[in-house]
C-alpha cells in the first residue's frame, strides 16, 4: 500500500464513518477498484477504526465520561444487591445498552451463519446506497421531536437499535440510518445526532474486535509505519470534521445533499460492479 493509497483510505474512513454515506460501502468500492493483500488491508482497517473511535470519544467526551461513571456505578450497585436505574444518567446508560443489543445480535448472526461474503458484494452496496439516499431525503421532511435522554422510552431506543442492526449491510449508512430512526421515533434532532454518534462507539469498537480475530489467521502481514500513521491522522482529522459538520447541518434541513451524493455513489458502484469503471 502506497502513501497515497493510505491517505485516501484514511480520508474515506474518516469522512464516511460519520457522514451518512456509508463507510463500509465506500471501502467495498475502494477494495473492488484497488484490491490488495487481505491481511494487510484488514489490519489497516482496524487501525483506521481506532482513529475514528478516538475522534468521536474526544467530541463527546462529557457524555462518554458520564456513561463510564454510570456503568461503574450501576455494576457496583448490582453487586451490592441494590440496582438503581431511575436517575437520568442511568436511564441514558440503559438507552445506549438497549439500542446496542440488536447490532450485537446481528453481527454475531452474520459470523455464526458465515455470511461475511454478503458484506463484500458491491451490488448490495449499490442497492443499499439508494436506501440510504431515501432516508436522507426523509430526514429533512420529518418534524423535529421533543424527546431527549431524560424521557426517551426504552422501546424507542430498541427501535433505533433495530435500524442500526440493519445498517450492518454495506451501503446502508450506520450514522444516517440511526439519525433517521431517531428523528422518525420522535427524538429531538440534535439528540438524535448525538445518540447516533454515541452508539457508534460500541459499534466501531465491536467491529474492530471482530476484525482482530481475522488478523490472528493472517500470514505475512507487512506494514509501513509511515503510511499507517498518515492514514490514521487522515481518518482522525476527517472524522472530527465529519462529526462537527453533521451537528451543524442537522439544524439547516440540508441532509438531502447526502441523499444526492448516495444516489451518485450508487450509480458509480453499479458501474464498478459491471466492470465499466476499473483501476
Amino acid at each position: 500500500m502506497s502513501l497515497l493509497q493510505a491517505l485516501i483510505a484514511g480520508v474515506i474512513q474518516g469522512l464516511t464513518e460519520f457522514l451518512p454515506i456509508s463507510s463500509s460501502g465506500h471501502l467495498v468500492i475502494y477494495g473492488t477498484l484497488f484490491g490488495g493483500e487481505e491481511g494487510a488491508d484488514l489490519s489497516f482497517t482496524v487501525f483506521l477504526h481506532l482513529a475514528t473511535l478516538l475522534a468521536v470519544i474526544i467530541v463527546f467526551r462529557k457524555d462518554v465520561w458520564l456513561l463510564i461513571r454510570e456503568l461503574c456505578g450501576a455494576v457496583a450497585d448490582i453487586l451490592r444487591g441494590k440496582p438503581n436505574f431511575k436517575t437520568e444518567g442511568r436511564r441514558y446508560l440503559l438507552l445506549v445498552i438497549i439500542a446496542t443489543i440488536p447490532a450485537v445480535i446481528a453481527g454475531g448472526g452474520i459470523k455464526i451463519l458465515d455470511l461475511d461474503y454478503m458484506l463484500e458484494n458491491i451490488f448490495l452496496v449499490a442497492v443499499m446506497l439508494i436506501v440510504t439516499a431515501v432516508f436522507m431525503f426523509l430526514v429533512d421532511r420529518i418534524d423535529t421531536g421533543k424527546l431527549t435522554r431524560k424521557d426517551t422510552p426504552y422501546g424507542r431506543a430498541l427501535g433505533i437499535g433495530l435500524f442500526q442492526a440493519a445498517a450492518i449491510l454495506p451501503g446502508l449508512s450506520r450514522s444516517g440510518t440511526t439519525i433517521f430512526a431517531g428523528t422518525l421515533l420522535g427524538l429531538r434532532k440534535e439528540f438524535a445526532v448525538k445518540f447516533a454518534f454515541i452508539l457508534s462507539i460500541p459499534a466501531i469498537l465491536g467491529s474492530a474486535l471482530v476484525e482482530l480475530r481475522g488478523l490472528a489467521k493472517a500470514e505475512d502481514i507487512t506494514t509501513n509505519p509511515g503510511n499507517w500513521i498518515a492514514g490514521f491522522v487522515a481518518a482522525f482529522v476527517c472524522g472530527l470534521f465529519s462529526i462537527l459538520f453533521i451537528r451543524v447541518l442537522i439544524k439547516s434541513k440540508k441532509f438531502y445533499i447526502f441523499g444526492i451524493y448516495c444516489l451518485a455513489a450508487s450509480v458509480f458502484a453499479f458501474l464498478v460492479g459491471f466492470g465499466v469503471i476499473h483501476a
